[in-house]
């Protein structure tokens, strides 16, 4: 009887213990979303998108750092510290596309 309880005992452990979830897929893909950059740019300067801060301009090159945007029409603007503009235009984006502006004083 104790040999039998060993046996059930042995055999439910190996099927709890050797049972195991399966990997789960491992899925990478690569951002389609446009992306803009600033090229130029006095240092100081601020990056808006539609009128919302994006932070330094100094953070998106277009070599280094690109902003990931929604597709569609968007205003691009720089301004410097005091929030004058320094560089306006209306882009229209869309796939994966890569616009760098450039400034030029």
């Amino acid at each position: 009887m104790k040999t039998m309880f060993a046996l059930i005992l042995i055999g439910t452990a190996s099927l709890l213990f050797g049972c195991a979830y399966p990997e789960p897929a491992k899925v990478e893909q690569d951002d389609a979303r446009p992306a803009i950059g600033v090229s130029g740019a006095p240092e100081g300067s601020i990056l808006y998108v539609d009128g919302l801060a994006m932070g330094a301009t100094a953070r998106y090159d277009g070599e280094v750092g690109v902003l990931l945007i929604e597709s569609g029409k968007h205003r691009i603007e720089v301004k410097n510290p005091a929030g004058a503009v320094l560089y306006a235009e209306e882009v229209f984006l869309s796939g994966s596309t890569t616009k760098v502006l450039t400034y030029n004083p």
